[in-house]
């Protein structure tokens, strides 16, 4: 394993960061305009960083509803969001929907995207879940520690109870596994500069001196975890747990904990979709409460909130960090942690 300043390890290598920042300003300049509808209309092609169990269920629940068939792709976000802007950028639209985690780029690129305001059920959405006028988030999922159950079996009471816990010594030397923040820039700053402010930057430099073991993001975490690697996991969602779950993996998860930083999936329809109309009956779906009970059944929080049976609560010490701001004090923290 390379060995980073401040006995910070890596598990694997790290591919280069995707600067989502540069994709916004070319973005700003975009033509983009309304497709011609010559896609197939019996086919919907969604972007989505969404767990591949919700996906399918959507996808399914979707087809026997209204007949459109959902091809769907996943991967990380900032790299699914490099791939839609380079396909639209070269005009080559392939996405009729798009949901990601990157809320820079949602905004400064909301030209891009279709109004969905008239779509059927929005007007039931929150005005703090609407981005913009052509973004909304269907789902919030609140950050936790995952922990391995075997590593803990008979002292679960030592199951760190808040994020100071993280800096107890019984957890230096490899034990904790950290989701690469450079990965994720976006999301991992929003957390860094909330932990920042709760607790002091030099809570940031302490942790590095717990000899983090870093993975390249909370998806190979769980895997690491689940191969017995590691103790805990800093951080996961609850949607991570459902296939080691069903998987019977030995992990759990604790948390959240104040501050409360969490994941929020951006959704939109590309102004340049092959399909628009499949693309509207897709978010008309998530948005109904048959759609958003798949989304959020025991893994996010609604929009719709209590309605939609499964639904998280919203955590009462949720903070939404100024994306911009935090992104700003990125190359500070990642000094902290000894990351370059």
């Amino acid at each position: 394993m390379e060995r980073l300043s401040n006995g910070v390890k890596t598990a694997r290598a790290v591919t280069t960061v995707t600067v989502l920042a540069a994709l916004a300003l070319a973005g700003c300049g975009s033509s983009a305009g309304s497709n011609d509808g010559s896609g197939d209309p019996s086919k919907i092609t969604v972007y989505s960083t969404m767990i591949p169990a919700v996906q399918e269920k959507l996808a399914a629940d979707f087809e026997e509803r209204t007949g459109i068939e959902v091809d769907w792709t996943r991967e990380q976000s900032s790299a699914l969001t490099r791939r839609f802007h380079e396909e639209t950028a070269a005009g080559k639209p392939v996405a009729d929907v798009l949901t990601m985690n990157e809320e820079v780029y949602a905004v400064d690129n909301a030209s891009m995207f279709e109004d969905l305001s008239d779509l059927e059920g929005m007007e039931a959405i929150p005005e703090e879940w609407r981005l913009t006028d052509q973004t909304f988030q269907p789902t919030f999922a609140p950050q936790k520690i995952a922990y391995s159950k075997e590593k803990f079996a008979g002292r679960e009471d030592e199951l760190p109870q808040d994020w100071s816990d993280l800096l107890d010594p019984r957890f230096k030397g490899g034990k904790i596994l950290f989701a690469d923040p450079r990965t994720n820039q976006e999301l991992s700053s929003k957390h860094l500069y909330a932990l920042a402010e709760s607790e002091g930057e030099q809570f940031l430099a302490d942790f590095a001196a717990q000899e983090l073991t870093v993975v390249p993001s909370s998806t190979p975490g769980m895997e690491e975890l689940a191969a017995g690697n590691g103790e805990l996991l800093a951080y996961s969602y609850d949607m991570n747990l459902l296939a080691y779950e069903d998987a019977g993996a030995p992990i759990g998860l604790v948390g959240p904990f104040e501050p409360v930083v969490g994941l929020s999936f951006y959704t939109q329809i590309p102004k340049d979709a092959p399909n628009v109309e499949g693309a509207r009956a897709w978010v008309e779906y998530l948005v109904s409460p048959e759609g958003q009970q798949i989304i959020n059944d025991g893994v996010g929080v609604s929009p719709l909130g209590e309605d939609i049976p499964g639904s998280l609560t919203m955590p009462e010490a949720a903070v939404n960090p100024d994306p911009a701001e935090a992104l700003a004090k990125l190359p500070d923290y990642l000094d902290l942690l000894g990351l370059e």
